[in-house]
This record gives structure tokens, sequence and C-alpha cells, in this order.
């Protein structure tokens, strides 16, 4: 079977990880292809996978005029790149075209082909009224629509939720958490949705009681120095790191006591379940979606969006009690078994093959 993934870049991002391990396994006995913005990547492509790009499309750039024009600006470019897409899908006469992300769903949308599928990888509703509306559009258009939760794609119209299916991400960690420091870590970019912020002030507190401790984020920096500015203003440096994105991230962490996520909305925590497979326990806030991930399955300990004392609450009960550690980490890393590339990717490919 001919495959071709759309996606906008293949570096720094939980999106690009999956589509890395999805692409990869579906090159072993298929025709795999990708079609993104950047040459760029941090994710290893088998090199079995044929690489296509977009290329900057030569329209007048009317955005100085005014919020109507800006909207007409990106439409055109829109328009312009899905055509990109179609020449490529007549050269190449993909069997079927899956899509990650909302733009590279739309020009999905837009350039026709055989079958399309694509895939919703966020919160719609915590992302606004034009990125619900955008993925709406788009996935009139789709044969299949890949959601992570079902309550995302519960948010959807039941035209929409009719050609739905849910399927998770499939993760692979192959290093183990082996503890041993006063190290809490979190994995995600330089994003107000990652509300870092809110682990920094955390951090702050617990730091009170718990002095030896340091506070690890790796992730893409966007250079925006917002993240820069608290660790000084609070006093921090030298007990906050920003650590980057790192290849090694897996490594990097090994030796945690303890893995935070503090985002205010996610479609499904890659990290986090990462962190689970690896044996860290966990801490994450009660974002919605996380709960139908977890079940009752006790393997993570959740505290209320955005709330700051109960963060700092849980933060404290798992520095003093190795044994509650341990109990999470185990319940953790049985939960995690269920996103394994072993038994996510076949659902993937009875999706594809049926």
């Amino acid at each position: 079977m001919k495959i071709l993934i759309v996606i906008s870049n293949m570096f720094a991002g939980g999106a690009q990880r999956v589509v890395s391990r999805l692409a990869n396994s579906l090159s072993e006995d298929n025709d795999v292809m990708m079609m993104t913005f950047h040459t760029d990547r941090s994710f290893f492509l088998s090199e079995k996978i044929r690489m296509f790009y977009f290329h900057e499309p030569a329209i007048r750039d009317l955005r100085r005029y005014g919020s109507f024009f800006i909207s007409l600006t990106n439409e055109m470019r829109t328009l312009a790149l899905s055509r990109q897409l179609k020449k490529i899908k007549k050269e190449v006469k993909p069997d079927v075209t899956i899509s990650f992300l909302d733009n590279p769903n739309l020009l999905n949308a837009l350039s026709g082909g055989r079958v399309r599928i694509m895939s919703e990888r966020n919160n719609p509703r915590s992302k606004g009224k034009a990125y619900y509306y955008h993925e709406l559009l788009a996935f009139l258009f789709a044969d299949k629509i890949v959601f992570q939760t079902n309550s995302v794609k519960s948010m959807f119209p039941f035209y929409i939720r009719r050609k739905g299916v849910v399927l998770p991400n499939p993760v692979q960690v192959e290093r183990a958490a082996v503890g041993g420091r006063k190290k809490i870590v979190t994995m995600g970019r330089h994003h107000p949705q990652k509300n870092h912020e809110l682990l920094i002030r955390a951090f702050a507190k617990f730091s009170d009681t718990h002095p030896s401790h340091t506070l690890h984020i790796y992730g893409k920096d966007y250079g925006d120095a917002r993240l820069e500015t608290l660790i000084e203003r609070m006093g921090l440096t030298g007990k906050v790191f920003l650590e980057g994105f790192r290849d090694d991230v897996h490594e990097a962490v090994s030796d945690a006591e303890q893995f935070i996520l503090s985002s205010d909305y996610e479609g499904t925590p890659n990290a986090l379940l990462e962190a689970m497979m690896m044996g860290l326990p966990c801490i994450s806030t009660d974002f919605e979606g996380v709960r139908e991930m977890l079940g009752d399955s006790g393997a993570c300990r959740l505290v209320p969006v955005g709330d700051e004392q109960e963060l700092v609450k849980a933060m404290n009960a798992f520095a003093d009690d190795e044994v509650l550690r341990r109990g999470y980490s185990e319940r953790g890393m049985r939960l995690a078994k269920e996103y394994s590339l072993e038994r996510v990717i076949p659902q993937w490919r009875s999706l594809l093959f049926r």
C-alpha cells in the first residue's frame, strides 16, 4: 500500500514523535511517504520513507492592511499549499493520505485524493473557536478521523463522530527509571498550554521545605524568555534548569524522583505516558481526557488544573514517601503497557487495511 503522511514538521513535538513511530513501523511492509514544511527533524525516520516538502508560495503579503487582509493572505496561502499537495498526490498516487494537526488536515481536505484520514491531536475546545471550526471544516472531507480520546470525539457533531475512531498514541521507551536524585522533571515545549509557570511557582514553595531538590524542564524553547524571567524573579537560578529539547531525554530524566505534567489541556499526553512507561512516579493536572486515559488504575496522582497549592502538596507527598512513589511507579508501568507499540500499531494497521 502507498501511504502519504502530511505533518507540519518533524522536530520537537509529541505528535511528531507519534508520527515517527507510526511511519517507521508502516514502512517495514508498505511504501510510506511524508510531506512536511521543513527539512530539519529531531526524530529518526527510516531510509525507506520518501520525503517531500512544501515550499513557501509566492503570494502578495497584505497583512499590514488590517485584519481582513490578514485572513485573506492566510486563505491565499492555504489554497496555494493545497495545490502543492494535490500535485504530489497526482504524482505518487497514494492509496491513503494521513494528516496530523490542524493545518495539514485542512490541506489534506482541500487537495482531494483517494482515502483521506485525518487526526485530531489536541483538545479543540481549549484551543478556541477558530481552531475548532478550522478542524470541523477539514473533517467534512475526511473518510476517517482518528481521535485520541472519546471525550475529544464527543466535542464534534454526529456527522463527524460517525467517521471517527479512537486510537491511542503508540509509546516506546527503552530506558527505565533508576531514581537516585532529588530531581523533579517535566517534558514539554515552552508553550502556555503546558503551564510551566505553574510548576515553577509550585516548586518555589516546595523548595522552602525541600531545598536540596532541583527542577528540570525539557522541551523546545521558542525564545520568548518568559520562563527565564520567572526563574530569576523567584530566586530559583541554580535550582530550576531549562534543558531544551534533547534526543536522549529519557536517559536524561531516568534518575528523577518524580515527573510532573502541569498542562492546562492536552489531547493525549505523550510525555506523561512515556514517564509512566519508564517507571517514574507521576503527578498530572486533571485536564479533560486524562481520567479517561487513566480509568481506575491509580497510575498517576491528579491535581486540579491551575491549582498551585494542591500541586505543592502532591510534590511534598512524593518527596517524603518512597513507598508512595513506588506504588505509583508500578501502577503507571502497568497502565503504559496498554499504549505500547506492540498493542497500538496493529490498531492503526486495522484501520488502514480493513
